[in-house]
């Protein structure tokens, strides 16, 4: 048995290696295609952000690579009729099932573990990294569309050119100030210490609702970097927030949600003795109970999502390799598809379906194994059929 569980279980991590690295590298183009475009970065920012993409998009290839890897592997040790030669000395599929099984369950933390990186590393870096090539993208937009608008809409800036990071005829209007400026060249300069984007104008032209006039042969406009780039804000949804910063969040959360509901109590108390029906109800106080609770279901949810989204690799291969063996054909990418169809028409559906009751705390938020034990109780039946003879 040490012999076979090691044939199994080296070709079964070649083929694994060999499909993850590929699916890998086209998932990470993809990514920092989008991330590029998105942000319109040039490709030295763009190349920074291939660790942060590559920890983003493991956690979804290890799963299926995984699956394609189990399946295709069964489907030709049953094509090639080993498994029946196999059952012939007495060996049961469980047996040489089961070590596959224990990969299963160190591929699922591996899973968990990526996910949990890609949440508290990978995209605090990614972000970063767009942030400090702020001046890049900003210069980047200007010389291939010769405009750009804040996120807030607060600054316009247009250029008829950039050339060596100098802008040719640039215009800048600052809508809360009602004030517009002309000049004949500028250039940016951005101090992320102070969070300012500096520019310097040469031969300006200020315009505001009171007056129009030159202003020497040099002026200095200084913006906060936010009105420019977009920073994320102190509060994280629950996605982004670690699983061990979970239970720190939610104890602040159940904080604010109980002392809401001390102060709805004592106003209620007042207003009945006092005999006001105007004071009994606080909407202010409702929208905070209201926002608390969200977090508090959304913060359960999430914590269950990580865990059943990672221990996918296990299911999927609790279906696949039986499925695999049943079917019996040597076409190995036939049980590939025969196995991830209906787990893209029938297990992503129930986890969002589970993700989004648990969160809106219409459903417990065990909810998210919903699609994992369908996936259970299908693989039972092929687990049943491949013991049978």
């Amino acid at each position: 048995m040490n012999i076979i569980t090691r044939y199994i279980l080296s070709d079964l991590l070649k083929s694994f290696f060999l499909a993850f690295a590929a699916m890998s590298v086209l998932l990470i183009i993809i990514g920092l295609v989008q991330s590029a475009i998105e942000n319109s970065l040039p490709f030295e920012p763009t190349a920074r952000l291939v660790p942060f993409v590559s920890v983003e998009m493991s956690r979804f290839t290890i799963p299926m690579t995984f699956l394609l890897a189990v399946t295709t592997f069964f489907a030709r040790m049953s094509g090639n009729n080993e498994v029946i030669a196999l059952k012939s000395l007495g060996i049961a599929p469980r047996t040489y099932l089961y070590p596959v099984m224990f990969l299963g369950v160190i591929m699922s933390l591996a899973s968990v573990w990526l996910n949990e990186q890609a949440v508290t590393w990978g995209r605090a870096g990614a972000a970063a990294v767009i942030y400090n090539a702020t001046e890049d993208i900003l210069l980047n937009k200007l010389r291939t569309t010769h405009q750009f608008v804040s996120p807030n809409g607060e600054v316009t800036i247009k250029v008829r050119g950039v050339e060596n990071r100098r802008l040719i005829s640039p215009t800048i209007s600052l809508k809360n100030k009602s004030t517009f400026v002309e000049a004949k060249y500028a250039v940016l300069k951005i101090n992320f210490l102070e969070d300012k984007l500096t520019v310097v104008l040469n031969q300006p032209k200020v315009s505001s609702e009171d007056n129009v006039g030159y202003i020497g042969e040099e002026y200095i406009a200084e913006l906060p970097l936010s009105t420019i780039v977009k920073k994320e804000s102190g509060d994280k949804r629950a996605s982004d927030i670690g699983l061990d910063e979970i239970p720190k969040k939610l104890a602040e959360c159940n904080s604010v949600y109980e002392s809401g509901q001390r102060s709805m109590a004592a106003q209620r108390t007042f207003s009945a003795g006092i005999g006001s029906v105007y004071h009994w109800n606080n909407a202010g106080y409702y929208k905070i109970m209201s926002e608390q609770k969200k977090q508090i279901e959304r913060l359960y949810a999430e914590r269950q999502r990580r865990w059943a989204t990672g221990f996918s690799c296990l299911f999927f291969v609790f279906l696949g390799a039986p499925m695999a063996i049943w079917m019996k054909k040597a076409d190995t990418f036939s049980s590939f598809f025969a196995c991830f169809c209906p787990i893209l028409l029938v297990y992503y559906p129930l986890l969002m379906y589970g993700m989004q009751g648990a969160k809106n705390g219409t459903l417990p938020a065990a909810s998210v194994w919903i699609a994992n034990i369908c996936i259970a109780l299908a693989a039972l039946w092929f687990w049943r059929r491949i013991h049978r003879y």
